[in-house]
């Protein structure tokens, strides 16, 4: 999570949080943990955007609108878009899953795992290091 000044919430710069993200991506990317890492990017809220599609209602509280996720890993698959309904407690199901751990509540019990957006028998995929951009 960024320091406030990159959160990308007003009156942040929306520029200045993605270069943070940025920054870090890349510093993951060039680690000596890269063959085994992956980074879940997302947000915590919708923008205030208007959205065409429900969301699904899952239980009393429902899901919200949508938010964008981003799944960075050498085990990603490239180009790839889950339609895929994913929560944020899709995160944890992806852990409890990957490494045989018990789901900690009914919610990321029945949450979607990811493992449909990842191929653990390719090789796995050499960084994409970015750039960051020039603010105004």
């Amino acid at each position: 999570m960024p320091p406030g000044e990159y959160s990308e919430h007003p009156p942040g710069s929306m520029c200045e949080g993605e270069n943070w993200t940025v920054s870090v991506l890349n510093a993951v990317m060039q680690g000596p943990d890269w063959n085994s890492t992956v980074v879940f990017v997302t947000w915590d809220d919708f923008g205030g955007f208007y959205d065409h599609v429900a969301p699904p209602q899952v239980d009393q509280f429902g899901l919200g609108p949508r938010v964008p996720l981003l799944i960075i890993s050498p085990y990603a698959k490239a180009g790839y878009v889950s339609h895929t309904v994913y929560d944020h407690t899709s995160v944890l199901k992806f852990i409890e899953t990957r490494y045989g751990f018990q789901p900690l509540a009914s919610r990321d019990a029945a949450a979607s795992n990811m493992l449909d957006s990842f191929d653990f028998e390719q090789p796995p995929q050499a960084p994409l290091l970015l750039q960051p951009h020039a603010c105004p």
